[in-house]
């Protein structure tokens, strides 16, 4: 903040905050862009800045890289006529209101949420019970220490929510991460289903009633949104991972009427360009009440993919020298596709596929792979994994030569 209004920018302080908050004061108040300082899904020692534009969109790749060769260039000396003003703002009661007008009343459910310590915790569950929901709410206090489990929500780390969502004879249960744009749902018999599942819901709902359109996902996201678009008359967009890649792909496509990700980032651009675990919760209890359907039934009429994920340790400096050996590695055959978009991605013509790609925010490699079977998805999934292990043998050999 300091820095900014040293530059001569005005400054609005939003204080303790989940990431869609501050971008719904963004666009009520038509500020210029937003910050959010958070770690969002990585571990409690990893933090970070987040930077918005004026359209509520993370900023892209090239505004990144033109951001990251600004800081490292030398100082400013030029000072700014005048310096910016601070004020304070609790966006959270304003936040709140907007939701539960855009969602309104939802009547008749029993949902678990697990905000993980995370800033959700100041809003998720009083989101759920404005939309008339019976809420049973853990791991509730906010603690940036994460204490009761990691902030990434996915089904290694929501076996307590799992449990809670059995005990309370709950309809689902919704895990997020520490700044709440992501959301990953539980169902009422305890089962914890990756994003992209959801995301068919969420996707097969628009298309249904836009009859068709554009939707954008991610290269690691289930191949039953492109069996979906294929079934409705819908086209599919495929982007690297990470909400900076999405946002670039909706400038450039005005059109898209839903954009998502595995890890449970559900985006209605008409809103905001970013993941609200509030909004996706309302919008599923929509389907369900208009389905008259649990979220069992609906999941089940879904096209049927089984998808499996593991994560190498890998330094950030052999990250670019382990994906080269990777793609020289590989050798596919005329029945598979292969894409460079981020990462290495093998698909064959079944539309089950292998991906590896290097982690943007940690020191991991991340293999992943979905099949028509569980057994085909293991399958994959050790193919992936074998591969990634060779190449960073060969690497870290080649380094130590």
């Amino acid at each position: 903040m300091k820095g900014l209004l040293d530059g001569g920018v005005d400054v609005t302080d939003c204080g303790i905050t989940p990431t869609p908050a501050l971008l719904f004061a963004q666009k009520e108040a038509k500020a210029s862009g937003g910050v959010m300082v958070s770690g969002s899904h990585t571990p409690a020692n990893i933090a970070g800045l987040l930077f918005f534009l004026s359209d509520t969109g993370e900023m892209d790749p090239s505004g990144q890289r033109s951001f990251e060769n600004l800081y490292g260039s030398k100082p400013w000396n030029q000072s700014p006529p005048t310096r910016g003003s601070l004020q304070s703002s609790n966006i959270i009661e304003q936040y709140l209101r907007e939701v539960a007008e855009r969602m309104g009343r939802i009547d008749g459910y029993r949902v678990v949420v697990d905000p993980g310590n995370g800033a959700t915790c100041l809003t998720l569950p009083k989101a759920l019970e404005a939309f008339g929901c019976q809420v049973t709410t853990i791991n509730g206090e906010p603690d940036g220490r994460f204490p009761s489990r990691p902030p990434n929500p996915q089904p290694s780390t929501l076996n307590q929510l799992s449990r809670a969502v059995r005990d309370a004879n709950a309809d689902f249960g919704i895990g997020t991460d520490s700044d709440g744009d992501r959301a990953i749902f539980v169902t009422s018999d305890g089962i914890v289903r990756w994003g992209d599942a959801t995301s068919a819901l969420f996707a097969k709902q628009e298309l249904e009633r836009r009859h068709g359109g554009t939707i954008v996902t991610t290269v690691n996201t289930s191949s039953m949104l492109k069996t979906l678009c294929q079934e409705y008359g819908g086209e599919l967009l495929v982007t690297r991972v990470g909400p900076p890649a999405i946002a670039e792909a909706l400038r450039k496509n005005k059109e898209v009427i839903f954009a998502t990700e595995e890890s449970g980032k559900h985006i209605w651009p008409d809103i905001i360009l970013y993941g609200d675990a509030a909004l996706a919760a309302g919008k599923l209890l929509h389907i369900l009440k208009e389905s008259e359907m649990n979220l069992e039934q609906l999941l089940a009429a879904l096209p049927e993919f089984y998808q499996l994920k593991l994560e190498l340790e890998c330094g950030d400096a052999l990250k670019p020298e382990i994906m080269k050996r990777i793609n020289e590695l590989w050798k596919g055959d005329e029945s598979t596709q292969s894409s460079s978009l981020d990462g290495l991605k093998v698909e064959y013509p079944d539309l089950s596929w292998f991906l590896i790609r290097t982690s943007g925010t940690e020191p991991l490699l991340r293999c992943s792979a979905e099949g028509r079977t569980m057994n085909e998805a293991k399958i994959l999934l050790t193919r992936a994994k074998d591969l990634t292990v060779k190449a960073i043998e060969e690497a870290k050999e080649g380094k130590q030569a």
